[in-house]
């Protein structure tokens, strides 16, 4: 519907490829809709050097090997030995520093990734972080988690 959002949590992002990745897919989307929704992707971590690199939304040609050539040329610009996603992505896509255990979650949100964290926790502090997670979900929200994770 006009004035939707789809609104994603990227938690534990790193150096940004997966959020970066579901702004792109979400793209994809939105191109086939005559109305989209405004899409929000909001990436955090929390190291402060992490969230600086995915910030700059440029990449080494070899950590992009498993992109199609049309996808290269519709969502990067090609720099040196570089590729850097272009500003309409970038756009959708808000990086901060965050510290999952401490600092108050997102909300109302429709999608949540967390791989590759969790692993890293103990059951006390998984528990904590998955309550915050069903908490910042809508209804019928969705929460995908890495496959090494077993909380």
């Amino acid at each position: 519907q006009p004035g939707e959002q789809v609104r994603v949590w990227v938690a534990a992002c790193s150096t940004g490829e997966e959020a970066y990745s579901i702004a792109m897919l979400l793209t994809d989307q939105e191109n086939l809709l005559v109305k989209p929704p405004e899409v929000q992707v909001f990436a955090t971590d929390i190291d402060d050097e992490s969230i600086a690199i995915a910030r700059k939304g440029s990449y080494l040609s070899s950590a992009i090997t498993d992109i199609s050539v049309p996808k290269l040329s519709e969502y990067f610009v090609k720099d040196d030995m570089h590729f850097r996603i272009k500003k309409p992505i970038r756009d959708k896509v808000l990086f901060a520093s965050h510290n999952l255990l401490r600092d108050p979650p997102f909300s109302k949100l429709d999608m949540i990734t967390c791989r590759n964290l969790l692993i890293y926790l103990n059951r006390e502090m998984q528990a904590q972080v998955l309550e915050m997670f069903h908490f910042a979900l809508n209804p019928g929200g969705y929460l995908f988690l890495g496959s090494s994770e077993s909380a």
